[in-house]
Parts: structure tokens; sequence; C-alpha cells
């Protein structure tokens, strides 16, 4: 593994690739968060766009099921 991230070591993906990947992960939740907001308020039919809605709050849904894992889990 070091042999193949030795060749990256200098570039700018080394130097920021961690900040860029949490710049798109936490993002992508705000976008989704706010792109369910958006398929609610202007939703006529429910029922016609309930897949939509999932489909935009699964990033919502993941954080929130993993906050609440978490929660519940015992360290001693």
């Amino acid at each position: 593994m070091g042999r193949f991230v030795q060749q990256y070591r200098g570039t700018w993906v080394y130097n920021y690739g961690h900040d860029i990947s949490l710049l798109l992960f936490y993002g992508g939740v705000i976008w989704s968060l706010i792109n369910t907001i958006n398929l609610l308020k202007n939703a006529k039919n429910y029922k016609k766009n309930i897949g939509w809605i999932l489909l935009s709050a699964i990033p919502i849904l993941y954080i929130i099921v993993m906050i609440i894992k978490t929660s519940f889990i015992d360290i001693n």
C-alpha cells in the first residue's frame, strides 16, 4: 500500500483529498436536505412522488439512523 501512496505524495490530491472528501460528503447531506424539503413543498401528489422523496432523503435518513445507533452503544 505504501508503494502506491508514495507516488501521490506532494500532489494536491494527497494534500487536500481528505478535506475535499469531507466537503463532498457533508455537501451531499445538506443538498439532500434542501432537495427533500423542496420536493415536499412542491409535490402536488405525494403518492406519485414518494419514490423521489424517499430517494432524496436517503443521505439524511442514513445520518439520523447512524446517530441513533451510536447513541445506544454502551461504552465501558
